[in-house]
Protein backbone atom coordinates (compact mmCIF):
# COMPACT_ATOMS: atom_id res chain seq x y z
CA UNK A 1 0.00 0.00 0.00
CA UNK A 2 1.55 3.28 -1.15
CA UNK A 3 1.49 6.01 1.49
CA UNK A 4 3.29 9.30 1.25
CA UNK A 5 6.56 10.69 -0.02
CA UNK A 6 8.55 13.06 2.17
CA UNK A 7 11.16 15.39 0.69
CA UNK A 8 14.06 16.52 2.87
CA UNK A 9 16.40 19.19 1.58
CA UNK A 10 20.13 18.83 2.15
CA UNK A 11 20.06 22.38 3.53
CA UNK A 12 18.15 21.12 6.59
CA UNK A 13 21.18 18.99 7.53
CA UNK A 14 19.09 16.20 9.01
CA UNK A 15 20.57 12.76 9.63
CA UNK A 16 19.25 10.62 6.78
CA UNK A 17 19.76 7.29 8.52
CA UNK A 18 17.96 8.45 11.65
CA UNK A 19 15.09 9.81 9.58
CA UNK A 20 14.74 6.54 7.70
CA UNK A 21 14.80 4.58 10.96
CA UNK A 22 12.14 6.87 12.47
CA UNK A 23 9.88 6.48 9.43
CA UNK A 24 10.29 2.70 9.41
CA UNK A 25 9.16 2.56 13.05
CA UNK A 26 6.42 5.11 12.62
CA UNK A 27 3.57 2.76 13.45
CA UNK A 28 5.30 0.72 16.14
CA UNK A 29 5.37 -3.05 16.29
CA UNK A 30 3.14 -5.12 14.07
CA UNK A 31 3.16 -2.78 11.08
CA UNK A 32 6.11 -3.03 8.76
CA UNK A 33 6.94 0.07 6.76
CA UNK A 34 9.19 -0.03 3.72
CA UNK A 35 11.12 3.22 3.26
CA UNK A 36 12.84 3.78 -0.04
CA UNK A 37 15.08 6.81 -0.27
CA UNK A 38 16.41 8.37 -3.42
CA UNK A 39 18.32 11.57 -4.02
CA UNK A 40 17.34 14.08 -6.67
CA UNK A 41 19.52 17.15 -6.70
CA UNK A 42 19.64 18.65 -3.22
CA UNK A 43 16.54 16.79 -1.99
CA UNK A 44 16.27 13.27 -0.59
CA UNK A 45 12.87 11.65 -1.08
CA UNK A 46 11.61 9.11 1.43
CA UNK A 47 8.82 6.98 -0.03
CA UNK A 48 6.76 5.20 2.62
CA UNK A 49 4.92 1.99 1.82
CA UNK A 50 3.09 -0.63 3.92
CA UNK A 51 3.41 -4.26 2.89
CA UNK A 52 0.65 -5.00 0.38
CA UNK A 53 -1.00 -7.86 2.31
CA UNK A 54 -1.02 -6.09 5.65
CA UNK A 55 -4.57 -5.40 6.94
CA UNK A 56 -3.58 -2.02 8.42
CA UNK A 57 -5.41 0.42 6.16
CA UNK A 58 -6.77 3.22 8.37
CA UNK A 59 -5.62 6.16 6.23
CA UNK A 60 -6.61 8.75 8.83
CA UNK A 61 -4.43 7.11 11.46
CA UNK A 62 -1.59 6.79 8.97
CA UNK A 63 -1.89 10.48 8.08
CA UNK A 64 -1.94 11.50 11.72
CA UNK A 65 1.16 9.49 12.55
CA UNK A 66 3.08 10.94 9.62
CA UNK A 67 1.93 14.46 10.52
CA UNK A 68 3.05 13.83 14.11
CA UNK A 69 6.49 12.72 12.95
CA UNK A 70 6.94 15.69 10.61
CA UNK A 71 5.76 18.26 13.16
CA UNK A 72 8.21 16.78 15.65
CA UNK A 73 11.04 17.08 13.11
CA UNK A 74 10.16 20.71 12.37
CA UNK A 75 9.88 21.80 16.01
CA UNK A 76 12.92 19.93 17.34
CA UNK A 77 15.34 19.82 14.41
CA UNK A 78 14.41 22.17 11.59
CA UNK A 79 13.98 25.06 14.06
CA UNK A 80 17.74 25.12 14.64
CA UNK A 81 18.48 25.34 10.93
CA UNK A 82 15.99 28.19 10.60
CA UNK A 83 17.75 30.09 13.38
CA UNK A 84 21.13 29.52 11.74
CA UNK A 85 19.72 30.82 8.45
CA UNK A 86 18.21 33.89 10.13
CA UNK A 87 21.50 34.73 11.83
CA UNK A 88 23.43 34.44 8.56
CA UNK A 89 20.86 36.57 6.75
CA UNK A 90 20.25 39.39 9.22
CA UNK A 91 23.38 39.32 11.37
CA UNK A 92 25.94 38.53 8.69
CA UNK A 93 28.33 41.19 10.06
CA UNK A 94 29.20 39.09 13.11
CA UNK A 95 32.22 36.81 12.92
CA UNK A 96 31.66 33.07 12.60
CA UNK A 97 32.65 32.61 16.23
CA UNK A 98 30.17 35.26 17.33
CA UNK A 99 27.41 33.73 15.21
CA UNK A 100 28.08 30.34 16.78
CA UNK A 101 27.74 31.89 20.24
CA UNK A 102 24.46 33.54 19.23
CA UNK A 103 23.17 30.18 17.94
CA UNK A 104 23.95 28.52 21.27
CA UNK A 105 22.11 31.24 23.17
CA UNK A 106 19.10 30.92 20.84
CA UNK A 107 19.04 27.14 21.30
CA UNK A 108 19.18 27.57 25.07
CA UNK A 109 16.23 29.97 24.90
CA UNK A 110 14.24 27.41 22.91
CA UNK A 111 15.16 24.54 25.19
CA UNK A 112 14.65 26.18 28.57
CA UNK A 113 11.95 24.70 30.78
CA UNK A 114 9.36 27.40 30.07
CA UNK A 115 9.69 27.38 26.28
CA UNK A 116 9.84 23.61 26.11
CA UNK A 117 6.57 23.34 28.00
CA UNK A 118 4.79 26.22 26.25
CA UNK A 119 6.17 27.44 22.94
CA UNK A 120 7.39 24.10 21.61
CA UNK A 121 4.35 22.08 22.60
CA UNK A 122 1.92 24.73 21.34
CA UNK A 123 3.78 25.13 18.05
CA UNK A 124 4.00 21.38 17.57
CA UNK A 125 0.23 21.04 17.97
CA UNK A 126 -0.40 23.89 15.52
CA UNK A 127 2.08 22.53 12.98
CA UNK A 128 0.65 19.03 13.35
CA UNK A 129 -2.80 20.29 12.32
CA UNK A 130 -1.39 22.16 9.31
CA UNK A 131 0.64 19.16 8.14
CA UNK A 132 -2.28 16.78 8.65
CA UNK A 133 -4.61 19.02 6.64
CA UNK A 134 -1.99 19.35 3.89
CA UNK A 135 -1.64 15.55 3.68
CA UNK A 136 -5.39 15.22 3.22
CA UNK A 137 -4.97 16.85 -0.18
CA UNK A 138 -1.46 15.68 -1.06
CA UNK A 139 0.53 12.47 -0.92
CA UNK A 140 3.85 14.32 -1.03
CA UNK A 141 5.34 16.95 1.27
CA UNK A 142 8.61 18.86 0.99
CA UNK A 143 9.51 19.81 4.57
CA UNK A 144 11.61 22.86 3.73
CA UNK A 145 9.06 24.17 1.22
CA UNK A 146 6.22 23.58 3.67
CA UNK A 147 8.05 25.51 6.40
CA UNK A 148 8.93 28.41 4.09
CA UNK A 149 5.45 28.86 2.60
CA UNK A 150 3.04 27.50 5.21
CA UNK A 151 4.76 28.31 8.50
CA UNK A 152 5.55 32.02 8.20
CA UNK A 153 4.31 32.65 11.75
CA UNK A 154 6.65 29.96 13.07
CA UNK A 155 9.59 31.54 11.25
CA UNK A 156 8.57 34.95 12.61
CA UNK A 157 8.59 33.64 16.18
CA UNK A 158 11.99 32.04 15.67
CA UNK A 159 13.16 35.39 14.32
CA UNK A 160 12.12 36.96 17.64
CA UNK A 161 14.09 34.29 19.48
CA UNK A 162 17.10 35.09 17.30
CA UNK A 163 16.81 38.82 18.04
CA UNK A 164 16.61 38.08 21.75
CA UNK A 165 19.70 35.86 21.49
CA UNK A 166 21.62 38.67 19.79
CA UNK A 167 20.61 41.09 22.55
CA UNK A 168 21.74 38.63 25.22
CA UNK A 169 25.02 38.05 23.40
CA UNK A 170 25.74 41.78 23.17
CA UNK A 171 24.92 42.28 26.85
CA UNK A 172 27.18 39.36 27.77
CA UNK A 173 29.94 40.75 25.56
CA UNK A 174 29.60 44.18 27.17
CA UNK A 175 29.67 42.57 30.62
CA UNK A 176 32.80 40.57 29.78
CA UNK A 177 34.52 43.71 28.49
CA UNK A 178 33.52 45.50 31.71
CA UNK A 179 34.96 42.67 33.82
CA UNK A 180 38.14 42.74 31.73
CA UNK A 181 38.49 46.48 32.32
CA UNK A 182 38.02 46.07 36.08
CA UNK A 183 40.65 43.30 36.14
CA UNK A 184 43.02 45.64 34.33
CA UNK A 185 42.45 48.35 36.97
CA UNK A 186 43.10 45.83 39.74
CA UNK A 187 46.36 44.77 38.12
CA UNK A 188 47.52 48.40 38.14
CA UNK A 189 46.90 48.72 41.88
CA UNK A 190 49.29 47.84 44.64
CA UNK A 191 47.59 45.58 47.16
CA UNK A 192 46.81 47.59 50.29
CA UNK A 193 45.55 44.66 52.35
CA UNK A 194 46.33 40.98 52.76
CA UNK A 195 42.83 39.88 53.77
CA UNK A 196 39.56 41.77 53.51
CA UNK A 197 36.63 40.40 55.51
CA UNK A 198 33.24 41.31 54.07
CA UNK A 199 30.36 40.74 56.47
CA UNK A 200 26.89 40.77 54.92
CA UNK A 201 24.25 41.59 57.48
CA UNK A 202 20.63 40.43 57.36
CA UNK A 203 19.65 43.56 55.42
CA UNK A 204 22.19 42.78 52.72
CA UNK A 205 24.52 45.61 53.76
CA UNK A 206 28.28 45.14 53.40
CA UNK A 207 30.62 45.75 56.35
CA UNK A 208 34.35 45.70 55.65
CA UNK A 209 37.06 44.68 58.13
CA UNK A 210 40.76 43.91 57.92
CA UNK A 211 42.32 40.69 59.22
CA UNK A 212 42.50 42.28 62.70
CA UNK A 213 38.72 42.76 62.77
CA UNK A 214 39.16 46.51 62.40
CA UNK A 215 36.73 48.48 60.18
CA UNK A 216 38.23 49.59 56.88
CA UNK A 217 38.72 53.34 56.80
CA UNK A 218 40.43 55.97 54.70
CA UNK A 219 39.65 59.03 52.62
CA UNK A 220 38.49 57.02 49.62
CA UNK A 221 36.20 54.89 51.76
CA UNK A 222 34.71 58.04 53.23
CA UNK A 223 34.18 59.50 49.75
CA UNK A 224 32.36 56.37 48.64
CA UNK A 225 30.29 56.42 51.83
CA UNK A 226 29.27 60.00 51.06
CA UNK A 227 28.13 59.07 47.54
CA UNK A 228 26.28 56.12 48.99
CA UNK A 229 24.32 58.34 51.38
CA UNK A 230 23.41 60.70 48.57
CA UNK A 231 22.15 57.79 46.49
CA UNK A 232 24.71 58.45 43.75
CA UNK A 233 25.89 54.84 43.71
CA UNK A 234 24.48 51.50 44.84
CA UNK A 235 25.86 49.28 47.59
CA UNK A 236 27.24 46.92 44.93
CA UNK A 237 28.99 49.72 43.01
CA UNK A 238 30.43 51.08 46.24
CA UNK A 239 31.75 47.65 47.19
CA UNK A 240 33.35 47.14 43.79
CA UNK A 241 34.97 50.60 43.88
CA UNK A 242 36.44 49.90 47.31
CA UNK A 243 37.71 46.46 46.30
CA UNK A 244 39.45 47.83 43.21
CA UNK A 245 41.11 50.57 45.25
CA UNK A 246 42.23 48.29 48.07
CA UNK A 247 43.07 45.36 45.76
CA UNK A 248 43.22 42.84 48.63
CA UNK A 249 45.19 39.64 48.20
CA UNK A 250 42.30 37.69 49.71
CA UNK A 251 38.57 38.49 49.94
CA UNK A 252 36.59 36.53 52.52
CA UNK A 253 32.78 36.75 52.52
CA UNK A 254 30.87 36.02 55.72
CA UNK A 255 27.13 35.22 55.59
CA UNK A 256 27.20 35.47 51.80
CA UNK A 257 23.68 34.02 51.69
CA UNK A 258 22.42 37.45 52.78
CA UNK A 259 23.62 39.08 49.55
CA UNK A 260 20.59 40.38 47.69
CA UNK A 261 22.14 40.69 44.26
CA UNK A 262 23.89 37.36 43.71
CA UNK A 263 25.42 38.61 40.46
CA UNK A 264 27.78 40.94 42.33
CA UNK A 265 29.44 37.95 43.97
CA UNK A 266 29.99 36.25 40.60
CA UNK A 267 31.40 39.48 39.17
CA UNK A 268 33.81 39.88 42.08
CA UNK A 269 34.99 36.30 41.56
CA UNK A 270 35.74 37.10 37.92
CA UNK A 271 37.51 40.39 38.67
CA UNK A 272 39.53 38.79 41.50
CA UNK A 273 40.11 35.22 40.26
CA UNK A 274 41.43 32.79 42.91
CA UNK A 275 41.18 35.48 45.60
CA UNK A 276 37.57 35.10 46.73
CA UNK A 277 36.55 32.68 49.46
CA UNK A 278 33.20 32.04 51.09
CA UNK A 279 33.07 31.38 54.82
CA UNK A 280 30.37 28.84 55.65
CA UNK A 281 30.62 29.07 59.41
CA UNK A 282 32.72 31.00 61.92
CA UNK A 283 32.19 33.17 64.98
CA UNK A 284 31.45 36.20 62.79
CA UNK A 285 28.87 34.30 60.74
CA UNK A 286 27.22 33.07 63.95
CA UNK A 287 26.94 36.63 65.24
CA UNK A 288 25.26 37.72 62.02
CA UNK A 289 22.75 34.87 62.27
CA UNK A 290 21.90 35.91 65.81
CA UNK A 291 21.12 39.48 64.76
CA UNK A 292 17.51 40.57 65.11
Amino acid sequence: MELFSIGVSKALKLDGENLKHDFENLFGKGVKIAVNSNICGSVTYYDLKIEEKHPFSNIDKIRNLIAEAISNIIVNKVDKQIIKKLINKYYYYFTEKEKNEIEKIAYNILEDDVNRETFKLVKKDQIFELVRDFLKENDYIDIEGFVNFRLRDFIGELSEVTDKAVDEYLMQKEYNEFVGLLKYFVELQDSKLDTLNIIVDKNGKFHLYNDKDEPISGDFINDVAGELKEGAISDEDALMSILITIAPKKILFHSASNIRNKEILETIKKVFPDKVEICYGCEICSEVKCEK
